[in-house]
């Protein structure tokens, strides 16, 4: 016996096919980023189908939120790391030249 009620995820599928001629239209780079966001949309599935809702609209939209939200947030922190990192290596830098200055001008510490 087979279920009834459609599953999320077949509703997902029916909504990203009804825009298969959106996504042929634009550019390869943006077919690229569209399939992300449909990726995200179906990573998030297990979380939406709680909804129980027919219409995945909301719940889609939702999901590719969260997923930008936490790719956001983690460029974010890689930024933020890299920003450390860099003034940690100006600083040695820093101590660096300072010791060639020192060293090239017969100064001695």
């Amino acid at each position: 016996m087979g279920r009834t009620n459609s599953t999320y995820r077949n509703h997902l599928d029916t909504f990203f096919e009804r825009f298969k001629t959106y996504r042929k239209g634009l550019r390869q780079e943006s077919q690229q980023a569209y399939d992300r966001l449909k990726e995200k949309a179906h990573g998030h599935a297990h979380a939406a189908s709680y909804l129980n809702s027919g219409r995945p609209q909301l719940p889609a939209f939702l999901s590719m939120l969260v997923g930008l939200q936490k790719e956001t947030q983690r460029n974010s922190d890689e930024v933020e790391r890299l920003e450390v990192e860099v003034e940690e290596l100006k600083t040695q830098l820093e101590i660096l030249e300072t010791k060639a200055f020192e060293e090239s001008s017969g100064v001695q510490g």
